[in-house]
């Protein structure tokens, strides 16, 4: 059995902590190991337990804040952060996503996406709700800026990026090319291993970086 992953909870929100412990405490593969109640408490709390995971908001008044974010990584290195907000600034999600923030949720999200979103975020990767991808593609934003170089991939290697990008299954993508399944498979771990592509949402990132599919 593997180790569950290691929370610290941070949401002055009862509703929403009451519904995240609720929902988490059963499982074997996540663990709360304490509650933030109050500002003062963070970085305390977050000094104490060091967890693998931050489950958290920034914008809820007098709570923790987007400045109190930046020194999660200061404090406490091997700490990655679930943003899980109700925020619908524009402006503001940016802002977050600009300081590193690998998971961001919406609080309508199911249950399902919650716990792909801890996983994903507790192992480094990046996880965004439809919502939030929705924003950074609409602002052709990447939030770790690198300079990528389109020219590593092979030409079909670009088209089969390009169309996985859209959304599009590796069986559709063999009919449109005119190859077999595992053919685009072995392009597709291919561009991966190129890229060091983590996550589904990676390959809309890189797609959009490279000016193969156009911000919506």
């Amino acid at each position: 059995m593997s180790v569950p992953i290691r929370i610290l909870l941070a949401d002055s929100q009862p509703l929403t902590s009451a519904g995240l412990i609720h929902f988490l405490e059963p499982r074997e593969d996540a663990s709360i190991l304490d509650e933030v109640a109050d500002r003062e408490q963070f970085e305390l709390l977050l000094t104490r337990h060091k967890p693998d995971l931050l489950i958290t908001d920034y914008n809820l008044a007098g709570y923790i804040t987007k400045d109190d974010l930046k020194i999660v990584k200061e404090i406490s290195p091997a700490t990655n952060i679930l943003i899980i907000s109700a925020d619908d600034n524009k402006g503001s999600i940016l802002d977050v996503l600009q300081l590193g923030i690998k998971g961001y949720l919406t609080k309508s999200c199911s249950r399902e996406e919650i716990m792909m979103a801890i996983h994903s975020t507790a192992r480094g990767e990046k996880f965004y709700c439809h919502k939030i991808l929705d924003i950074i593609m609409e602002k052709h934003f990447n939030p770790e800026p690198e300079s990528y170089d389109a020219s590593v991939l092979t030409t079909r290697e670009t088209e089969i990026l390009t169309l996985i990008a859209q959304g599009k299954s590796t069986q559709i993508i063999a009919d449109d090319l005119h190859l077999s399944p595992h053919t685009v498979q072995t392009h597709r771990k291919s561009i991966i291993r190129k890229l060091n592509i983590k996550s589904p949402t990676e390959f809309v990132i890189y797609a959009m970086d490279f000016g193969l599919i156009k911000p919506k």
